[in-house]
């Protein structure tokens, strides 16, 4: 069975031809990218992984007074200066990681009173600690205690010696954490800083700042790797070139100039001016004693009718030695147009066509 090819004007035939080829060349040169890759690629892939976290834990000791009648509070309340005894810390710090290593910590604590962008005083609260262990984990739990009356007390006397009032003065508690851990991989070396902030200018406060940090991090070495996804990226590249080589030769062979198809002149007249045109009996006869005024074109013959406010008269041809002609009664004048066969323009790609106005002929009617 043999099926028919697809009519398409000459143009868009083209223009879809040159789109096919622009893609082909693309995918071409897509496969060609594709298959240059290597097939082992360099990666950096950790080798030694490791998490800490440390944490300031604490609980406000307080004065005896005939306000509050606990004699401590826990954290994340809103406490009063002048009934804090004391701040009992616990300073804890985990480390683990997966690979077993000679591992060292360094740690201490002070606490830094300070006016932000003025000046700062350190207080040790605990002296510098060495721990060495060697495994996957290492961790320690250090308690100690603090008042706020002392750091109170020297932020009065620096306001006195300056002679001038600190702006938002505060004590901040913070830990220093320096880890080493020397693996095979490699060595590794992190520091974590847990703190506590506390202003010292108000008679309320609430306890702030960084009090449960935790960092993770790796050992990174090269390793060769195969290439991530190079196979389905060279699937992906075959089957799309393959798609586009199928379709390419269905619109190549299934697929042809649609022919330019003559229009006759009467059938464009009839269908342009279907709403004024008055089609005239084969018996139809315009007397011989009338005057004939011929004219070039159908535009004329339709100033002509707008003029007069007569109706256009279509009269097909009677013989075929004959002629379709219009034509305009206006008393005892006659305007016609004679009409050819083939004067109408060729119509491709169902595309307006435009009734020509007169001048040359396009198609020669046979005699």
């Amino acid at each position: 069975m043999c099926l028919r090819k697809m009519g398409l004007g000459k143009k868009t035939r083209l223009f879809l031809l040159v789109i096919a080829g622009l893609l082909i060349a693309l995918s071409l040169y897509n496969i060609y990218r594709v298959f240059q890759e290597p097939l082992m690629v360099n990666k950096h892939v950790p080798v030694y992984s490791f998490r800490h976290q440390g944490k300031m834990d604490y609980r406000v000791q307080l004065k005896p007074n005939t306000i509050i009648s606990e004699t401590e509070m826990g954290p994340d309340k809103t406490y009063y200066s002048k009934l804090v005894k004391s701040i009992d810390t616990d300073f804890s710090y985990h480390y683990t990681a997966d690979q077993p290593a000679k591992l060292k910590v360094i740690y201490g604590v002070i606490a830094v009173v300070e006016s932000p962008k003025m000046w700062k005083k350190e207080f040790p609260l605990v002296p510098e600690t060495v721990l060495e262990d060697e495994g996957k984990t290492i961790s320690f739990n250090r308690p100690f205690s603090f008042n706020l009356e002392s750091y109170q007390e020297y932020l009065k006397n620096a306001n006195e010696q300056l002679g001038v009032s600190a702006k938002e003065p505060r004590v901040v508690i913070r830990a220093d954490v320096n880890v080493v851990a020397d693996s095979a991989a490699g060595k590794s070396s992190e520091k974590l800083t847990p703190s506590m902030e506390i202003p010292l200018d108000s008679g309320e406060f609430k306890i702030g700042g960084t009090l449960s940090p935790e960092d993770s991090g790796a050992l990174t070495a090269a390793q060769m790797v195969p290439n991530p996804g190079l196979w389905e990226r060279k699937i992906r590249a075959v089957l799309f070139l393959g798609i586009l080589i199928l379709l390419g030769a269905i619109l190549l062979l299934r697929t042809e100039v649609k022919e330019s198809v003559p229009i006759r002149e009467v059938d464009l007249i009839c269908k342009q001016y279907s709403d004024r045109l008055v089609k005239a009996g084969k018996d139809f006869l315009v007397p011989d004693d009338l005057v004939f005024v011929p004219l070039d074109s159908m535009d004329d013959l339709i100033k002509v009718a707008d003029e007069a406010g007569k109706p256009l008269i279509f009269q097909d041809a009677a013989a075929p030695d004959m002629k379709p002609i219009c034509c305009v009664l206006d008393g005892l004048t006659v305007y016609k147009y004679m009409i050819t066969d083939y004067g109408g323009v060729a119509v491709q790609n169902n595309m307006e066509t435009v009734l020509p106005s007169g001048g040359e002929e396009v198609w020669q009617q046979e005699t």
